[in-house]
Order: C-alpha cells, then sequence, then structure tokens
C-alpha cells in the first residue's frame, strides 16, 4: 500500500489575514448624544421582566418567556436563586432544554422577588 504523501511544513498564514478587513472608523456627530448602558441593571428591572413576559404568554410563546427568564436569573445569580427556591441547580441550569413545570418557574419566580 502506498503512503499518501503530506505536506513537510504547515504553511503559516500570513500577518495581513489575521487582520480585520473593515478599516473604516465609527464617526459620530459632535450632538448625537451618548449615554451608557448597563445590561445587567435593565434585566433586574422586576417591571421591564413581567412585561415581557405577560407580552410573550399573551403571543402564545412559552419558550420566549423561559428565555426571559433564564436571562433574569443569569442576571440575578442562579445558584442563589436555586437554593431560595429549594430546586436542584440542575433544573435552573437547564430550564430551556428541559419542559419546566409550572409549579418549578412559580418557585424561581417567588424566590426572586
Amino acid at each position: 500500500m502506498v503512503k499518501a504523501k503530506i505536506s513537510k511544513k504547515r504553511k503559516r498564514s500570513s500577518a495581513s489575514t489575521l487582520k480585520p478587513k473593515c478599516k473604516r472608523m465609527l464617526k459620530l456627530k459632535k450632538s448625537a448624544a451618548v449615554r451608557e448602558s448597563n445590561p445587567t441593571e435593565e434585566l433586574l428591572d422586576e417591571d421591564l421582566i413581567s412585561r415581557a413576559i405577560w407580552e410573550c404568554l399573551k403571543e402564545g410563546d412559552p419558550e420566549g418567556v423561559i428565555e426571559i427568564l433564564e436571562t433574569y436569573l443569569y442576571a440575578v445569580n442562579k445558584s442563589r436563586v436555586a437554593k431560595e427556591a429549594s430546586v436542584a441547580r440542575s433544573t435552573v441550569y437547564s430550564l430551556k432544554g428541559g419542559n419546566p413545570t409550572i409549579k418549578t418557574l412559580a418557585k424561581l419566580v417567588h424566590a426572586c422577588a
């Protein structure tokens, strides 16, 4: 059986291929108002979260409800919430992949409040 030939040395990529292709800088108008944003603070706003969950329920989107709860739990600290809700941490971490019951969701929401 004949051996297949392989290259002896690995080819190195040139430095130009590693650089980003876009060389333009984003320029803002001097009159543009730029404000700082902290997404974590916005995710901790219970009123915003409750309105988003309500909209998902009205639209019949249970995956959206779970996604919103997961994002909120990420901002709050999933381990702490799991401990307070007397729910296994694995249950909290696998909300999206599993099929949580209404009881589990109610426990998590109650522990966050």
